[in-house]
């Protein structure tokens, strides 16, 4: 493209993105459907822009709608005509900031996963699935050890298995003497009288726990937390617990409430299901959408479902 060459599917740090321009340090990313208020995306952005990367997003239908547009508006960035940053539905372009030094490729450094927290707990935030787990939140979790990840896992479908216990089990031995990184506090006891999350870290032996949000259930009562910390691991909390709190807002919702945290979305993408009523009697509805295990519902924007929603307080 005027001399300007990308490559596909190119790792940096955490992520991969659809293309990339070592050269000019521009990422572009196609999208399947809008995704202006992802929490990923914007997790994602933050990340490679902080890296030295400008990011550049495009619906994946304008390549074969409009791709004469869509190269042309590539050509602007890379001849320095595109420079601040847009936010639009059919184009978003936000520029790299300012660094003092970026590796090459911005991969993860073999120098210890100390200096790179924020970095590893981001990927166990792209890990998670939101959508796919009810009733469970949906948690991300990554080992790591002498500077490499050794093991992902999530939360299953279904809410089992827990994030931990599949990152734990696909590490073995090698979980011994690895930082472990959260997206939720380790669970201290199972409903079902299972082995817990926090019981599987400290008897794997890892070295250090770090999550970012604390578990909002009443069940949970920090006795993961403590247990860690009575085995005498570090025990770290909070960390990108602001970017971490979408995962965990409908559980926290449900907890306050009794009802499924309802949110407008065009897409759904994301959430557990559509919320679809069948009587006029809405605050029933949710509450037998709770008890199905449902805990984040979408409606369609400006439908006359929500402004029911909003009157009744059961929607911001």
């Amino acid at each position: 493209m005027n001399g300007v060459k990308f490559s596909w599917q190119v790792p940096i740090g955490a992520y991969i993105a659809d293309f990339a321009c070592r050269e000019r340090r521009l990422v572009i990313e196609l999208d399947g459907s809008q995704h202006i208020d992802d929490p990923k995306d914007r997790i994602r952005n933050d990340y490679m822009t902080a890296n030295g990367w400008s990011v550049a997003r495009f619906p994946s239908g304008h390549v074969l709608t409009t791709p004469t547009t869509l190269i042309e508006t590539i050509l602007a960035i890379c001849e320095g005509r595109i420079v601040g940053t847009i936010v639009d539905h059919d184009f978003q372009f936000y520029p790299a900031k300012r660094v003092t030094s970026v590796s090459k490729g911005a991969s993860f450094p073999s120098s210890g996963e100390g200096e790179r927290d924020a970095d590893y707990m981001r990927r166990a935030i792209a890990l998670a699935r939101p959508g796919k787990t009810w009733p469970n939140p949906s948690v991300g979790c990554v080992l790591v050890k002498d500077g490499a990840i050794v093991s992902e896992g999530t939360t299953g479908d279904g809410g089992r298995p827990h994030a931990e216990e599949s990152a734990l089990d696909r590490a073995g031995e090698a979980a011994r003497g690895a930082t472990a990184y959260v997206t939720l506090e380790p669970c201290g006891q199972r409903s079902n009288g299972g082995c817990s999350c926090s019981q599987r870290l400290v008897e794997a032996g890892v070295a250090r726990v770090i999550y970012a949000c604390e578990d909002p259930s009443p069940y949970a009562s920090h006795i993961g937390s403590e247990r860690i910390r009575g085995a005498g691991i570090p025990l770290e909390s909070g960390l990108l617990a602001h970017d971490a709190a979408f995962l965990i807002a409908p559980t926290a919702h449900y907890h306050a409430t009794g009802l499924p945290l309802v949110e407008e979305s065009e897409t759904g993408m994301g959430f557990d299901a559509e919320f679809r009523p069948d009587t006029g009697d809405l605050t029933a509805e949710l509450q037998s959408a709770a008890a199905a295990g449902y805990r984040h519902l979408y409606v369609r924007p400006a439908s006359a479902l929500a402004v029911a929603l909003r009157a009744l307080s059961l929607m911001v």
